[in-house]
């Protein structure tokens, strides 16, 4: 009786682990949806190819490390640097069934976005916007960067203007809240004489390149710098060069990257131009993988921020994967000494990342290259 009592629970027990690994085989991987918002159109469109080619090597990394458990897609959104467009962007995002965004691009698009997505509880990561007025948007702490605050790049540019030589600059900056943030702390960075100072508006047909170029030579200015993007910076530059300016022009990370080249028409003109833009970590064996795996892929050499996209994907998924149930707190724990191809980050309680300081890139013709860099520490070396 015992023995066929014991017999009895055996076969059972054996027909529940069959069970159990039946349903576990037969179980499917959890779809994980993450949105990017890119600036497909608009005054960066050519820079938006290196963005989506870093999002695509992140995505393929994460299905391949976690293939069985997760299959992570990877939306894609035109935000097209707009505020009002990458809105209505991030809302076609989250219909679609984002569990967090990776973006934007333009700072003005990341606050648009933004007031659709804190609502409705889906989380940001930006890996490009570095308008100082991100750090106190009304997110309700929805909003992350791995990028640093303007804040810090003007004081990078005004040592950069100071060691080219300059001493009268007409400052050049967009009314966005890019061009608007970086101009303002500019200003409070810059101890000399400024020639002349212009905003406008970079909507296409919105500005005139040539007025504003007249601006820079009626002034007798020695260089300019430029808050700009793409297109309106090459029309500015273009003008510039059409009137004969032969002064140092120095422009930040909106023209730091070698496809700006592609705005222009004369593309000469473009020679002589310094840009800063940040600058990565330290070599790590994330940094190294990922160029490596960029590379491979094809990436454009010179492209921005596309560590940056690459690792604001990461840090997402993997907050993801810890705790499903709490993305938002589980950001912020990986988001501490976080250590990605664009260096090592921490969210601090505004969700910005203090920064390893700034590169400061040239164009020699048309080539490009980020031969010095500034940090606070060592000034430009």
């Amino acid at each position: 009786m015992i023995s066929y009592r014991v017999k009895s629970i055996y076969s059972i027990l054996v027909l529940v682990f069959i069970l159990m690994g039946v349903i576990a085989c037969s179980s499917e991987p959890t779809t994980v949806k993450i949105g990017l918002l890119s600036p497909q159109t608009g005054p960066i469109a050519q820079y938006a190819p290196g963005f989506e080619d870093a999002g695509a090597i992140a995505i393929a990394e994460l299905n391949k490390t976690h293939e069985g458990d997760y299959v992570f897609e990877l939306i894609v959104a035109d935000s097209g640097c707009d505020g009002t467009q990458a809105g209505t962007a991030a809302q076609t995002l989250i219909d679609s069934g984002v569990s967090a965004i990776v973006g934007a691009a333009c700072s003005g698009a990341t606050l648009g976005a933004i007031a659709v997505t804190a609502p409705a509880g889906i989380p940001m990561v930006s890996y490009a916007s570095t308008s100082p007025g991100l750090s106190g948007a009304d997110d309700n702490g929805y909003l992350f960067r791995v990028v640093p605050s303007d804040a810090q790049q003007a004081v990078a540019l005004a040592a950069v203007t100071a060691a080219e030589g300059a001493s009268n600059p007409a400052v050049l900056y967009m009314t966005n809240d890019y061009g608007a943030g970086l101009g303002d702390n500019f200003a409070s960075s810059w101890s000399g004489k400024v020639c002349t100072q212009a905003g406008y508006d970079p909507t296409e047909g919105s500005y005139d390149a040539t007025s504003l170029a007249q601006s820079v030579i009626d002034g007798g200015c020695d260089s300019v710098l430029l808050m700009s993007y793409a297109t309106d910076g090459a029309s500015i530059i273009e003008a510039l060069s059409t009137q004969g300016f032969t002064g140092k022009m120095i422009g930040a990370d909106g023209v730091a990257d070698a496809k700006f080249t592609d705005a222009f028409t004369d593309v000469t003109a473009v020679n002589g131009l310094i840009a800063t833009r940040p600058r990565p970590g330290e070599d790590t064996n994330a940094k190294t993988a990922f160029e490596s795996a960029y590379a491979a892929a094809g990436g454009a050499d010179g492209a921005i921020y596309t560590g940056e996209t690459y690792d604001a994907i990461k840090i997402i998924a993997a907050s993801i994967i810890s705790d499903p149930e709490n993305i938002l707190t589980s950001l912020k724990k990986t988001g501490t000494n976080y250590v990605g191809a664009s260096g090592t980050h921490t969210f601090d309680a505004n969700g910005d990342v203090a920064g390893t300081g700034y590169e400061v890139c040239q164009f020699d013709g048309t080539a490009f290259s980020c031969p010095r860099t500034w940090t606070s520490d060592d000034g430009i070396k």
